[in-house]
């Protein structure tokens, strides 16, 4: 898959706690997050402002890497501190450019306390049915 900026470059997967992102590391070390990935990797109980929200404020942007139906660059996604993201119109994925991820990190720590504490109790249950 190619970066959706830089074009001509091929993202690199990595992982980091439980997510597999696949990174720019050749050019403008931006991040693709498919549908799901970005909220599990933010203890968010969702991934994406509701599909309304993309179509009415959002701006057209790049071509989504995945699937390359055109994405729309989304203000306020967490808050209105959060960074405009790039969410794609057609399979959900989510792009981030560089260091954007480190923002909504620290936006959705203050957030939802929720979505934490419902993966937790998921994650228990899980757990002690396989004992």
């Amino acid at each position: 898959m190619n970066c959706p900026k830089c074009h001509d470059k091929t993202l690199v997967q990595f992982s980091h706690e439980g997510v597999d992102f696949d990174f720019c590391s050749d050019g403008c070390k931006g991040i693709w997050c498919d549908k799901g990935e970005l909220a599990y990797y933010l203890e968010l109980t969702k991934d994406l402002p509701s599909e309304r929200k993309i179509e009415h404020v959002g701006i057209k942007s790049l071509l989504c890497p995945s699937c390359h139906s055109q994405m729309w660059a989304v203000p306020y996604f967490l808050s209105k501190a959060s960074p405009d993201i790039d969410v794609c119109s057609g399979c959900k994925g989510i792009w981030l450019d560089f260091k954007e991820l480190g923002e909504l990190q620290k936006i959705a720590m203050s957030l939802e306390v929720d979505g934490k504490l419902s993966r937790t109790l998921k994650q228990i249950q899980l757990w002690s049915k396989q004992k």
